[in-house]
């Protein structure tokens, strides 16, 4: 990275997935502590990439004091359990992160996704595809605990300066960016990425709690939360760096206001399922897409339902949407 916004204290990584996301990007920031912001997923070319990356700038593994993880998908937390135990490194992360990293959140997002696909008119095939996907992307994943976490408005010293932190939720429920005001530098993980629209997964609720986040409505609203901020450049989790961080999200913006006139326009005056909306928004893809094209849908229409334009109503556990009148 030469950008003259970027400290020489920050190194980007780029670590290979198994994911058809591609790599991602982690990032080194010298200092104490010595400090990872992700870590790649359990993958042993990801391992390996990330070892030969810490070595190009003098580091060992044993050496990272600290690990910062932006949000719980394995492609960004799946090695930090294993980085964590040979070096002693602290980890941290939102609160909202906390339950997607536990040993139990396998189990639990699996019962929940089931629950969303059924209430989204999935077929039983389907939904046993659905399944062994979700069971793929676990063992690239290792469950833990934080030692701390981390909430919105904290500075967290990074090179000797300090970076804010941005509770940004909507691709995730606890992304975090970080963000270095005076050098107008923002790290952006999956909130902001250059050349795809971060896709707001549909997850489960917080332990305790029953009604299902509205993550494409929090998503849209941080959108223009950060397209407030002053960014010179942003450093996002997978693809290149950001230097117009406003024409993104005013892309973002409107890209995400034609997907809804265009599931609008296919549900007409019927009364239609999520799934039935799906296949002819998104014909013909593999079962790790159709999942985030469930999740694109639903958080479409709860957008659409909290502006007054959509209504539903649940028979046999599935939801059928059609306008309002």
């Amino acid at each position: 990275m030469t950008h003259s916004a970027v400290p020489p204290y920050l190194h980007a990584f780029s670590i290979p997935t198994p994911f058809p996301v591609g790599p991602v990007n982690v990032y080194l920031a010298e200092g104490q502590p010595l400090t990872l912001i992700d870590a790649g997923p359990l993958y042993e070319p990801a391992r390996q990439s990330l070892v030969d990356a810490l070595a190009g700038c003098g580091y060992r593994v044993a050496d990272v004091e600290r690990i910062v993880l932006t949000h719980a998908h394995a492609d960004h937390c799946g090695l930090a359990a294993e980085l964590a135990r040979a070096s002693n490194a602290e980890v941290l992360a939102h609160a909202a992160s906390v339950p997607g990293l536990e040993k139990s959140a396998g189990a639990r997002r699996m019962a929940f996704y089931a629950e969303v696909m059924r209430w989204a008119g999935v077929p039983v095939k389907t939904l046993v595809d659905l399944a062994r996907m979700r069971q793929g992307v676990e063992r690239y994943d290792e469950p833990l605990v934080p030692a701390g976490t981390l909430a919105d408005g904290d500075l967290l010293p990074l090179g000797g300066e300090d970076w804010r932190v941005l509770h940004t939720p909507g691709h995730a429920g606890g992304l975090i960016c970080l963000y270095q005001p005076r050098r107008r530098l923002l790290i952006s993980s999956d909130h902001l990425l250059r050349d795809v629209s971060s896709n707001p997964v549909v997850e489960p609720p917080p332990p305790g709690e029953t009604e299902w986040p509205r993550r494409l409505v929090e998503y849209m609203r941080q959108l223009r939360r950060v397209a407030a901020l002053d960014v010179a450049l942003a450093l996002p989790g997978h693809g290149p760096p950001i230097a117009d961080h406003r024409a993104i999200i005013r892309r973002r913006l409107a890209f995400h206001g034609t997907r809804a006139r265009r599931l609008l326009e296919v549900m007409g005056d019927r009364a239609i399922t999520a799934h039935e909306l799906a296949q002819v928004l998104f014909p013909d893809v593999d079962p790790v897409n159709y999942f985030l094209a469930i999740s694109e849908v639903v958080g479409h229409l709860q957008w659409l339902e909290v502006e007054g334009r959509v209504t539903h109503d649940e028979r046999a556990g599935v939801a059928r949407w059609q306008q309002t009148r």
